[in-house]
């Protein structure tokens, strides 16, 4: 009997711990469930990078702007966002207050695209579509994709004012060369530097094309010398053959697209003198190597080509190719100035060249922080053209938007969700050099206000959560 007792009293014993156990065990894997809840870094970092995925691997199918609104128009709907174009091109998605936040001031984030450029487009693309699909806890907030097929951003100036009202906060993120957050950013002047051309009879009889290719396109900002300058560089081929007193007839140059880009490519068509060809081979070889040298590590496609052609029939006139040097050789193009504490404020780009219909066009852009800074590089332009004996007249023209102190308490506040979401970092607030289309968006409201977000690679993340973080009113709920 005590052994039948014994036997109870142990499988009670061993009953009791199993139950402890199993309680224990559901405290642990509740505890483990809570903790496998992913924060909003691992949310934002996961989901930018699969949205930045998605767009590069469409980059094939995104030719037109068309295909790019469809790209966001099915992407908005297959995330259940109400989303809308209306008939300029402009993709909207418009996500309405949470439950108890009807009353917060409207939010409206604007990002521009063009298919043209597209992959310039990605990151600021990427980040918009982060906060679209993933914020919390917010008031009425819309995200819009504007077209930018021009610099005068066609899409933005067409936008209907009710998504700026008195108390709107608005955003626009562009792609930038720096990280950085201001609502003072840079004008823009657009040159067009031109001469009537004409031709003679060759006297040469070796005639060869040189040509740089695979360049990336890179829009006009504070990081405009990491990339070099196709039509640039091939000008100063030929200055150096001038210096050098190689002998050489042009028949041709064209490169790039439009004024505030940098020229992926650019071609010329020389003729020299038999007797010259070694001295000129070896004069290629050695810059081949150079180009390679200083740009193929971070340019891998990139390439300098040199072959010979056909001889072509006519060649442009010594003194217009002589004045055609001369310009290519004093224009300034890259960074022009920086201010006390290495921030740049003016840029210069030759964006195009082209010799088609027996005229010389080149087209120039400038962008600046500084109005005065603008006036200066104009007159200088005015007089390289009139020493190298060319016409100039200026084709657009863009004043500075410096309005910080009006946006200021915007500014102030989105530092805080900045320094929230980033653990106390330190947000870079300076002036953009870049041409952004705020100037256009402010007259839409002059109560509103307003920031331009410069995204780059590495702070596409911080600004997503910043963000979100900044759209997510829980807290103050």
């Amino acid at each position: 009997m005590d052994k039948l007792k014994n036997k109870r009293f142990i499988i009670a014993i061993v009953a009791i711990i199993l139950i402890v156990a199993c309680i224990i065990g559901g405290i642990i894997i509740k505890d483990s469930n809570k903790k496998k809840e992913p924060t909003l870094e691992e949310i934002v970092d996961s989901k930018l990078t699969a949205y930045e995925t998605d767009i590069i691997d469409s980059l094939d199918s995104l030719t037109s702007d068309e295909a790019i609104a469809d790209y966001l128009m099915n992407w908005g709907k297959n995330k259940k966002i109400t989303t809308d174009k209306d008939s300029n091109g402009n993709v909207i998605f418009k996500l309405k207050a949470d439950e108890g936040y009807k009353d917060v001031s409207p939010v409206t984030i604007i990002c521009g695209y063009d298919s043209r450029h597209t992959q310039r487009y990605v990151q600021p693309m990427a980040t918009a579509l982060t906060v679209a699909k993933n914020t919390k806890n917010h008031g009425k907030f819309n995200v819009i994709f504007c077209p930018e097929t021009s610099i005068e951003a066609s899409g933005s100036k067409q936008l209907s004012e009710t998504y700026f009202t008195d108390d709107a906060r608005v955003f626009y993120l562009g792609e930038s060369g720096s990280a950085k957050v201001t609502s003072n950013t840079g004008g823009y002047i657009a040159f067009e530097i031109f001469d009537d051309l004409e031709y003679t009879t060759p006297e040469y009889n070796k005639a060869y094309r040189i040509s740089i290719k695979n360049l990336p396109s890179q829009v006009m900002g504070s990081k405009i010398n990491s990339t070099p300058n196709a039509i640039k560089q091939l000008g100063n081929i030929l200055a150096n053959f001038k210096s050098t007193s190689l002998l050489f007839e042009l028949s041709m140059f064209e490169g790039g697209d439009e004024a505030n880009t940098t020229p992926t490519s650019a071609s010329m068509k020389i003729l020299i003198n038999s007797s010259d060809q070694e001295k000129f081979l070896s004069k290629i070889e050695n810059t081949k190597e150079n180009f390679a040298e200083k740009y193929t590590e971070d340019f891998p496609e990139a390439e300098l080509l040199c072959e010979e052609i056909k001889a072509p029939t006519k060649v442009i006139r010594k003194d217009k190719v002589g004045n055609l040097v001369s310009l290519l050789y004093t224009t300034p193009n890259g960074v022009y100035e920086k201010d006390d504490e290495g921030n740049v404020t003016a840029v210069t780009n030759i964006g195009s060249i082209s010799t088609k219909d027996d005229e010389l066009i080149i087209n120039v852009a400038v962008s600046s922080s500084d109005e005065m800074l603008l006036g200066e590089i104009e007159e200088s332009y005015k007089i390289i053209s009139g020493l190298s004996d060319v016409n100039y007249n200026t084709t657009a023209e863009y004043p500075v938007f410096n309005e910080m102190e009006n946006n200021m308490p915007l500014l102030e506040s989105f530092e805080d969700s900045f320094a929230s979401y980033t653990d106390g970092s330190n947000m870079n607030v300076e002036d953009a050099v870049e041409f952004t289309p705020l100037a256009f968006l402010s007259e839409k409201n002059d109560k509103m206000q307003i920031l331009y977000i410069g995204v780059t690679d590495k702070s596409k993340e911080k600004f997503a959560g910043s963000l979100i973080t900044f759209l997510d009113n829980s807290e103050d709920k």
